[in-house]
């Protein structure tokens, strides 16, 4: 018997159907899976910003771009004040809640280009494309005073925190991300070394 092409279509069309209704929602939990495996390698549980690994490679990416224009470019390394006695005081889930607070404080500063990232338990790091000294300057004294002006709520006690920021500007003498890195560094020593909550070059 010939089937009608109506009954053909019917049938086909049921078949879409029923694969899409069973196929889609696989394809759509393992796509939600995947972004979730990329996030948890690329960013910082705690606070939610790239991790240090991954802030290298989109840093140096930057970096390399920065150099062959000429364009300028600045590292700021943060680091909270006193991470340890309040670690002691209140505990590791409150200093987790510091660097959270310090993670939100900058990231709401900082323009679309700008990287911030995880470093260390206690500091963050971020890169500014296109700038040079004078305005990395004033990007490090802006976030430092608007930490200083953060509270973080804890049990009874609201924590007060500070930090301190050494910034370095992309020169000739930086054959390597790591060498303005290291750069960046020696400046927050020096911020640490001149009594904390304050910018050094």
């Amino acid at each position: 018997a010939v089937v009608p092409p109506q009954r053909v279509l019917q049938s086909v069309a049921g078949a879409v159907a029923i694969f899409l209704g069973t196929t889609l929602p696989v394809l759509q939990e393992l796509s939600v899976a995947r972004l979730r495996a990329r996030k948890v390698a690329t960013h910082d549980a705690n606070t939610g910003i790239v991790n240090r690994r991954h802030f290298t490679q989109l840093a140096f990416r930057e970096w390399e771009r920065c150099r062959r224009y000429r364009s300028g470019a600045a590292m700021l390394m943060i680091e909270t004040d006193h991470f340890a006695a309040v670690q002691e005081e209140f505990g590791k889930e409150a200093g987790n809640a510091v660097i959270r607070s310090i993670a939100l404080a900058c990231d709401g500063m900082l323009r679309r280009p700008d990287l911030l990232g995880h470093q260390t338990d206690e500091a963050l790091v971020v890169f500014l494309p296109h700038t040079d000294m004078l305005g990395a300057v004033d990007v490090a004294e802006r976030l430092r005073a608007v930490v200083a002006q953060t509270r973080v709520a804890w049990t009874k006690h609201p924590i007060r925190i500070t930090v301190s920021v050494g910034v370095a500007t992309l020169g000739d003498q930086h054959l390597s991300l790591n060498s303005l890195i290291l750069d960046a560094e020696s400046a927050l020593h020096a911020a640490q070394s001149a009594g904390r909550n304050c910018v050094r070059t």
